[in-house]
């Protein structure tokens, strides 16, 4: 019997400095993954699953984060 070698996904990574949107959440990262929406990036709330669990994560305009370390 031939053994199937599954391809391997990449998972996300966080990009170095913790974000927080205008007007909203702060402890952000932000993930080396294409959003679907061109010219939006996806982020995520900092110690939180958002590797395991990909609902925890979301499209923010670029303009409307702010860097905060």
């Amino acid at each position: 019997m031939e053994q199937l070698n599954p391809t391997p996904i990449a998972l996300p990574i966080a990009l170095p400095g913790l974000w927080r949107e205008r007007g909203g959440l702060d402890g952000l990262v932000r993930l080396d993954i294409a959003a679907v929406t061109a010219g939006m990036v996806v982020v995520a709330k900092k110690g939180e699953d958002w590797v395991g669990r990909p609902e925890l994560r979301w499209q923010v305009w670029p303009e409307d984060l702010e860097l905060v370390s």
